[in-house]
This record gives C-alpha cells, structure tokens and sequence, in this order.
C-alpha cells in the first residue's frame, strides 16, 4: 500500500523525505527538553524558583539562554512543563494499575504502594523540585498538583476502605492511614540513592510490605499464613531481610 504523504505549509503533501528527516529532529528536541528539565528540577531544589535564572540552567546544560528560549518561551513555561509531566504521570499509572490489580485487599494495597514507590523515584527530581517550590506555584499550577495529590489520596483510601470491610485491615481512620503512608512513599524521594544500598525495587517491596504491615489485621495476618503459598511468601520475605541485614552487618 503506498505511504500517504503529510501536508505541507501551504497544503500540497510533503515529500517523504521531509518527513523522514523530521524524526530525528524530533527526537533531538525531545532529548535536549529533557536534560534543561532535569537541571531545571535540580537548580529549582536546590536554590528555589524566584533563585533560579534561565542562564542558569543554560549553564548548566550547555547551551545558551538565547538557545533555551527556543524550547521554553519562559521560565514559568518550563516550571509548568515540569509540574504537567510531574502530575500527569502517577494518574497514567495509577489508571494502568488498575487494569491488572490483585482483587484480594492485602495483595491490592501491597502492589499499588509498590507501584507509586516506583513512581515517585523514577521522577525523584521533579518530586524534590515540586517539594520546594509548592508554596510558590501559580493557581493553575497549584490546583493540578493539588488535584493530582487528591485523587491519590482517594485511591489510597478506597483500598483502605475496602480492605475494612472485608476485616483484611483493622478498623482505623482510613484518612489518617492513607497519609501516613503516602508520607512513608513520598519521604523515600528524599533518602533514595541509586547504586547504594537496596535497589529500587527492593525498596518498593519493603516499603510496601511495611505498609501492609501497618494496617493488617491479626485474623487476617494468621489466616493468610495458613495458606501454604501466603507461608512460602512470608518465609521468603523473611529470608530477604536476613540477607539485607547481613550485608549491612558486613559493611560496619
């Protein structure tokens, strides 16, 4: 089947090979966007929004300011990029997760926490910078990341809640719950370092078991583990943490 060329500026179609060469073009403006928003996330961090000049993160790219005003118009331009990926994503997830999330309550909570520890350290920059600069985004700014938070806190909660009724988790004030574990996931932005200590996803699993461990109920904790899978699980848990402080033994 012969390709349909894309239209021009002034309406007759574009020869193929524009729109070839377009691709890499592409893919080079996406590439460079991402390093000056990554450095963006780090000098906003680390000398706060109003502290921070597009020089220097041109600077700190390598590029010239004149140069960075071709892919952000502004400074408030690629703080509200930042603020849209950064708010945008853990909905996206939490959407995917939903798809293929376990129907038992332990299982349900235990993999959405892993799933948002994931999240929150694969954009840990963007996670320190939102940190610092909350108090001063603009309104819209504001009220997607406020939003953004809200529905997580409602999905945090409906889990608690389900969980309660099924007798899974004991009865609790699942607000308070919800928050305590959302500052449990969200704090991991702040002590995290790839290539030292645990891994990413070891942490997502300990942080997640701590979680479920937080809210459990005993007849549900000894009915679990009288199921010889749920006991296998817990023996192998059991086994990762004994590996886990033997190493940190050997390092003292």
């Amino acid at each position: 089947m012969a390709r349909t060329a894309k239209a021009g500026t002034n309406g007759t179609p574009e020869a193929p090979e524009t729109q070839a060469t377009d691709a890499p073009r592409d893919m080079r403006k996406a590439l460079v966007e991402k390093q000056i928003m990554e450095q963006a996330c780090i000098l906003f961090a680390r000398k706060g929004f109003d502290g921070t000049t597009l020089t220097d993160v041109a600077d700190a790219v390598g590029l010239t300011r004149a140069a960075v005003y071709y892919y952000f118009r502004n400074k408030e331009a690629l703080l509200e990029a930042i603020v849209v990926e950064a708010t945008a994503a853990p909905l996206a997830e939490s959407a995917a997760w939903r798809e293929t999330a376990p129907e038992d309550p332990v299982e349900r909570l235990r993999s959405f926490v892993e799933m948002r520890v994931r999240g929150v350290l694969t954009r840990q920059l963007k996670m320190r910078m939102i940190e610092v600069t909350e108090a001063v985004l603009p309104p819209d700014m504001a009220a997607r990341h406020i939003e953004a938070k809200r529905r997580v806190l409602a999905e945090y909660r409906a889990i608690l809640r389900e969980g309660m009724e099924a007798g899974a988790f004991r009865a609790q004030d699942e607000r308070v719950a919800a928050l305590a574990i959302i500052g449990m996931v969200n704090w991991t932005v702040n002590w995290f370092a790839p290539g030292r200590g645990a891994d990413l996803a070891a942490v997502a699993r300990q942080i997640a078991d701590m979680a479920v461990q937080s809210v459990i109920s005993a007849r549900s904790d000894r009915n679990r583990l009288s199921d010889p899978k749920a006991a296998l699980a817990a023996l192998r848990d059991d086994v990762e943490q004994l590996a886990l402080l033997l190493a940190a033994d050997r390092k003292v």
